[in-house]
């Protein structure tokens, strides 16, 4: 009987290991795609902020102004934040959100 018990015990064990590395593995992995996602987006604003600079500066020179193609430049971002606004006031975001999680848990349950 104390041989049944320990049998149970040290199996309980191990399924008790096994949950944790199975949890180190996906919170390991998060973490990864999270910090690859973070590096991008930060990258990418770099990017951004030298492209529009140097589109400024050229729309500076075509225009023979100091602040023209800075105020053009500035101008672009606005709508673009009045775009975003908008997509996100009208719900467009959010369920584009929801297909894209609903489709890839579906592609990831069906594998």
């Amino acid at each position: 009987m104390n041989s049944l018990i320990e049998k149970i015990i040290s199996l309980i064990k191990i399924k008790g290991d096994q949950v944790k590395l199975e949890f180190i593995s996906r919170f390991s992995t998060f973490l990864a795609i999270s910090i690859l996602f973070l590096m991008l987006v930060f990258l990418s604003l770099l990017m951004l902020i030298f492209l529009s600079l140097g589109i400024a500066v050229i729309f500076n020179e075509f225009l023979m102004s100091a602040y023209w193609g800075y105020l053009i430049a500035s101008a672009f971002f606005f709508l673009m934040i009045i775009m975003v606004l908008w997509m996100a006031r009208s719900g467009k975001i959010q369920s584009w959100l929801e297909e894209v999680i609903i489709e890839s848990s579906y592609k990831k349950n069906h594998e």
